[in-house]
């Protein structure tokens, strides 16, 4: 091979390198582009209404789940979004507490919570965990029927007719409607 073959060969691949390197990954790309764009989308909003933040916290939902498939690492950025919109704290807890009554499904187990603030793990059997729970503003409050009982506090970010995300010091809980 001639120098100049040689310096063309080389010089062919240095400029077809990005593009391959960008081609290995485009699950990547574009769900951090969706996470830039929805991100951008709800700081245009100079006073975002309590809908607005509903509605990009389900968007945001919605596409940690894809990442989460499409077997990227994209959901933890989203999943550190979605902590920092919580809802409001004086959030009203009538109407959170109807959207919580019925069945939720975990990436672990499913869930019944009935209107009269009990809870239970599905499928029902004597020794399923279960206990009480009740909601204050943006607050959920869980006790587990254990001796001792367990009693834990976190906070609400959504509760819709399809999710309900919460969190507490470290961690964020997602369950969806069965």
């Amino acid at each position: 091979m001639r120098r100049r073959d040689f310096i063309s060969f080389l010089g062919g691949a240095v400029a077809a390198w990005p593009v391959a390197a960008r081609g290995e990954q485009p699950e990547y790309s574009r769900y951090v582009g969706a996470f830039q764009r929805a991100r951008r989308d709800y700081q245009r909003i100079s006073h975002p209404s309590e809908a607005d933040r509903s509605n990009y916290i389900t968007r945001l939902v919605r596409l940690r789940e894809k990442a989460i498939v499409g077997k990227t690492y994209d959901w933890l950025a989203i999943g550190a979004e979605i902590k920092q919109h919580p809802a409001p704290p004086q959030s009203d807890s009538k109407a959170l507490s109807s959207l919580l009554v019925g069945q939720w499904k975990s990436p672990r187990h499913d869930y019944l919570y009935r209107i009269d603030g009990t809870w239970t793990m599905l499928p029902i059997e004597d020794d399923a965990p279960h206990g009480t729970w009740r909601i204050d503003g943006n607050q959920y409050f869980d006790t587990t029927a254990t001796e001792p009982p367990l009693k834990l506090q976190y906070t609400i970010i959504l509760i819709t007719k399809k999710d309900f995300v919460f969190m507490d010091q470290t961690n964020i809980f997602y369950e969806t409607r069965q």
